[in-house]
């Protein structure tokens, strides 16, 4: 990195597992709250579910497809 922030995070610096774990806790900060809103409003509170379970899932999903499709 060579940014004179030195909190700044350079895109080439996160590695693929990296990202594919910041996507899944995400997805799953979405469930949780999703969970959470479904005692409020459960329309609201299902679709979050539904968001979050999509979105955690599709990260390991497309780290393997990656790296068949990279060869390793």
């Amino acid at each position: 990195m060579d940014s004179p922030d030195s909190y700044s995070v350079d895109p080439g610096d996160i590695e693929p597992i990296g990202a594919m774990i910041a996507v899944a806790f995400t997805g799953a900060a979405v469930g949780l709250v999703g969970g959470a809103l479904s005692f409020v409003s459960a329309d609201l509170g299902l679709a979050l579910v539904g968001v979050g379970v999509v979105v955690a899932l599709s990260s390991p999903i497309a780290y393997v497809r990656m790296k068949r499709l990279r060869g390793e």
